[in-house]
């Protein structure tokens, strides 16, 4: 009995074995035997043929009712589906670029700037404090914010050449300057800021950077020596000492 109930188990796995190893044989529609004839001249077998068919179909099929939804309301009745997939695809390379390149366009042809309301009230105070006052608008900074935002990193753990490389990054892109050159020499980093204001623009944003590599949030102290010109800020900065905290 023992040996009859083992060799039915036997018979069992081997018969499952051979089942899902067996061929499978369907008849197909002449459409269909061309588009198999077709990718098999391109070096395809039938096996991998549906292989990728069958999973595309599933991967298909395993969308979320809310993307199903979105197919099922837009797409036309006689449209096939290949067709609305090239259209959907195409109008959202089309939406993802028309923001950046608007934002381009705007930046260079109407020198326009990418500017937070922080920012946006300095310069305002800025521009109406006299001439010789221009320490209170530029001493509320918020550019390590903007260094913690785009690093993504605790402030401890940034080096000062990534600090450098950040505002070189993010203040050309909000194009408060059109072009920020950065030399380095061992523990001296030279920053030539150019833009196309005026000389008490430079010195608004000498203040605003004396300010920003001043700071006592910063693990260094920094040495800073600055020049201010009609339309070019230079400035050069070096770590003294690394703070203790």
């Amino acid at each position: 009995m023992f040996f009859l109930a083992k060799n039915n188990n036997l018979t069992n796995e081997a018969e499952e074995v051979e089942s899902k190893d067996k061929p499978i044989y369907v008849k197909v529609d002449e459409t269909t035997r061309n588009i198999i004839d077709k990718y098999k001249h391109l070096g395809t077998t039938i096996s991998n043929l549906v292989k990728d068919a069958v999973e595309m179909y599933d991967e298909y099929n395993s969308m979320s009712p809310e993307a199903k939804a979105v197919v099922d309301t837009y797409k036309e009745d006689d449209e096939k589906i290949i067709t609305f997939l090239e259209h959907a695809i195409n109008y959202y390379g089309k939406q993802k670029n028309l923001d950046r390149d608007l934002w381009v366009r705007t930046r260079d042809e109407m020198k326009m700037m990418l500017i937070g309301k922080t920012t946006f009230n300095q310069l305002i105070a800025a521009a109406e404090a006299p001439k010789d006052a221009l320490e209170k608008p530029f001493k509320k900074n918020v550019a390590i914010d903007l260094i913690l935002w785009y690093t993504g990193k605790p402030l401890k753990n940034l080096k000062l050449e990534e600090v450098i490389t950040t505002v070189q990054k993010m203040w050309v892109v909000a194009n408060y300057f059109y072009k920020i050159d950065v030399h380095h020499e061992g523990d001296e980093f030279h920053l030539l800021f150019k833009h196309r204001q005026n000389k008490r623009y430079s010195r608004y944003w000498l203040g605003y950077f004396t300010e920003l590599f001043s700071s006592e949030d910063l693990p260094y102290k920094c040495i800073i020596e600055g020049q201010t010109f009609d339309e070019t800020l230079s400035m050069t900065i070096k770590v003294a000492y690394e703070n203790n905290k």
